[in-house]
């Protein structure tokens, strides 16, 4: 599998971790890698901020445009970018974009293959997100509560 789409492939588990609400693969994510928002890295108590609905999920979609990767294979390093927008909808909060961002990433290469090195959230539009995270505050500075 090619640098390029071993990293996209990383790109869109993020995602679909967050969208599934499987917190255990978004742990392994970042397992050893940093994960920062505005500048501030969450918390431990982010992990159980993200409100969880009936079906497991937190009825979001996340969805990455813009995608640009600058891969040095040699060096087992490579940087990402592109731009985020969270929908959201529940059977009391219609569908709408919640959050609109971009990504900042850093890969490493290992033995194990790519792996996020670094996450960075940064030049956020946050809309409302208190269907999505308990204390919308605790995980993206700047989100009113």
């Amino acid at each position: 599998m090619s640098a390029q789409k071993e990293i996209t492939d990383l790109m869109n588990l993020y995602c679909t971790a967050i969208d599934s609400g499987d917190l255990k693969t978004f742990g392994r994510l970042f397992a050893n890698a940093t994960w920062i928002a505005e500048g501030r890295v969450p918390g431990p108590e982010s992990m159980n901020n993200m409100i969880l609905y009936e079906d497991g999920t937190p009825r979001t979609k996340h969805v990455i445009t813009n995608l640009t990767l600058d891969i040095d294979e040699a060096a087992g390093r490579a940087s990402g970018h592109c731009y985020v927008t969270v929908y959201q909808q529940t059977p009391e909060f219609p569908l709408q974009a919640i959050f609109v961002g971009e990504y900042f990433d850093t890969f490493l290469h290992a033995a194990q293959g790519w792996a996020f090195s670094q996450r960075e959230i940064r030049n956020s539009l946050i809309g409302d997100m208190r269907a999505h995270l308990k204390i919308p505050s605790l995980t993206i500075p700047g989100a009113v509560p």
